[in-house]
C-alpha cells in the first residue's frame, strides 16, 4: 500500500528554490525586477537570432539563459505572493 504522508496537500508556501531566487530588493520591487528580466530575455533572444542569421551556430546557446530569465520573470512574482502567505496576498504596486 502507499504511505498517506507521501502525498501531502500544498501549503500554499513558495517552493524552497523561490526563497533563494530574489533578494530583499527584489522582494520589494517585484514588478520592476520582473520587467527587467523580460527585457533581458528579449535582448538575449534578439542577440541569438542575429548571431544565427550571420551563421554563428553557437548563438543558439543564448536561448537557454533567455528561457531561464523569462521563466523567472513569470514565476517569481507569483512565488512572492505565495511567500507573503494567504493573509498578505495582494498585488504589488
Amino acid at each position: 500500500m502507499h504511505n498517506t504522508t507521501e502525498y501531502q496537500q500544498s501549503t500554499g508556501m513558495a517552493p524552497s528554490a523561490a526563497r533563494g531566487t530574489f533578494t530583499a530588493f527584489g522582494a520589494r520591487h517585484v514588478k520592476g525586477v520582473a520587467v527587467s528580466r523580460w527585457v533581458g530575455a528579449v535582448c538575449l533572444v534578439i542577440a541569438a537570432v542575429v548571431l544565427l542569421v550571420f551563421g554563428q551556430w553557437w548563438g543558439a546557446f543564448y536561448f537557454l539563459p533567455a528561457a531561464l530569465n523569462g521563466s523567472l520573470a513569470y514565476l517569481v512574482p507569483r512565488w512572492n505572493l505565495r511567500q507573503d502567505g494567504p493573509n498578505n496576498a495582494r498585488l504589488s504596486a
